[in-house]
């Protein structure tokens, strides 16, 4: 059957080849007129998002638990800790503290408003009012502290005050160093030492 001097199966064919010729103008259109766009603000989650979702990621009341290669027990707890988006190798923490428990039943413990830390060395940077109390008699306070949780050592260079076995004292430095083979816990002061001392009663 004819259709306007076309056969049917003429028609067809011309149709083959014109359908996908107009389709081809008719997206080359759509990007010519196409107005410019931000890819990365087409995104599930642009990059403000994903920032906010890296500070809003923690968890409470994290509890980690070791042991120094001198054998002393290592136990730190915090409120809450939360990863640094920046460097998600340091986990900022709240209320932490820190218990050093020594093979001969002694111990030490540090405690601060918050800290940093550095899960790739395992080093926790104490801040805010951190105090230090020990069964040797010390009770302490300064203001920074760098605790090594896998030695059991922690060093202080800003000014250390409080009191101690033998009386109440200032210092500009301390540290304390965990069992070793050679000697037990201790502590050490420096850097202009005051001391006001009380003997004991006893």
């Amino acid at each position: 059957m004819a259709l306007g001097g076309m056969t049917y199966s003429r028609m067809i064919a011309w149709l083959k080849i014109l359908l996908p010729l107009a389709a081809l103008v008719l997206l080359s259109t759509l990007f010519l007129f196409a107005r410019p766009s931000n890819p990365i603000a087409a995104l599930p989650f642009a990059q403000v998002e994903i920032e906010e979702k890296l500070r809003s990621q923690g968890i409470t009341e994290p509890y980690f638990a070791g042991q120094t290669p001198a054998g002393d027990q290592i136990a730190m707890r915090a409120a809450s800790a939360r990863p640094d988006p920046e460097a998600l190798h340091l986990v900022n923490s709240v209320d932490v503290a820190v218990d050093i428990t020594m093979q001969d039943g002694g111990s030490a413990r540090f405690a601060s408003k918050s800290a940093v830390v550095n899960t790739d060395n395992q080093v926790a940077n104490l801040e805010g009012d951190v105090e230090i109390n020990s069964t040797a008699g010390f009770d302490l306070h300064t203001e920074k502290l760098t605790l090594d949780l896998l030695e059991g050592r922690a060093q202080s260079d800003v000014i250390v005050h409080g009191s101690g076995p033998f009386g109440t004292f200032e210092a500009g430095s301390m540290l304390y160093s965990g069992d070793t083979a050679a000697q037990n816990a201790q502590f050490r002061f420096d850097n202009g030492v005051k001391l006001i001392y009380m003997p004991s009663r006893n």
